[in-house]
């Protein structure tokens, strides 16, 4: 009786703290994320995808400077699909994510946002070097610091990536841990050439 009262102490814990790092939608809603630090954190984990309000609406203006002082805005990108990535520097098991994305989508068409507020976390060039450290190689995308387009666009959650019509319209997301980049790649190719 008491090796079982033991196994089931052991599996509650375990369970109770593989749940740590979890951020109701209500702390985003209300804008009260905090760590154990006071830090203010952003949502990288969700119970429920939030519903595809994002699909079918125009990506907000933006402008912003990437890690070598080059200037992107959603002109940039005029009459050609391309992707968004959100994320930051802290959310280390978004890496996977970055690394699929990056293997997927075709060069100069694929950004990667800064969606934290916390000036300790706005270096981009540090984000990048320490990105491709974890994944093992080169990471050469843009990586910007603009969590003000990322409310602007009211992410969800981390990582979060949004494709974007050559016309500036969503075209569809991905929300969470995504690892399959022949999934991304078929996804981009989809919507890059809807005849073919």
């Amino acid at each position: 009786m008491r090796s079982q009262a033991l196994t089931l102490i052991a599996i509650l814990t375990l369970l109770s703290t593989s749940l740590t790092g979890c951020i109701s939608s209500t702390c985003v809603d209300s804008g009260d994320c905090e760590d154990d630090d006071g830090d203010d954190m952003v949502m990288d984990m969700v119970d429920d995808e939030p519903p595809d309000v994002w699909i079918g609406t125009p990506v907000p203006e933006f402008s912003g400077i990437d890690q070598h002082n080059r200037s992107w805005n959603a002109s940039s990108f005029e009459g050609e699909v391309w992707v968004a990535y959100f994320s930051t520097p802290w959310c280390t098991h978004c890496e996977t994510t970055l690394n699929a994305y990056d293997q997927a989508i075709p060069d100069g068409k694929f950004l990667i946002f800064n969606r934290e507020f916390n000036d300790n976390y706005s270096n981009m060039t540090e984000w990048q070097e320490t990105a491709t450290e974890r994944i093992g190689r080169n990471i050469s995308r843009p990586f910007i610091h603009l969590p003000q387009f990322a409310s602007d666009l009211n992410v969800y959650g981390i990582p979060q990536a949004f494709y974007v019509g050559g016309d500036g319209i969503i075209l569809d997301y991905t929300l969470g841990a995504r690892t399959d980049a022949g999934n991304l790649t078929a996804m981009f190719d989809e919507f890059s050439n809807p005849t073919a």
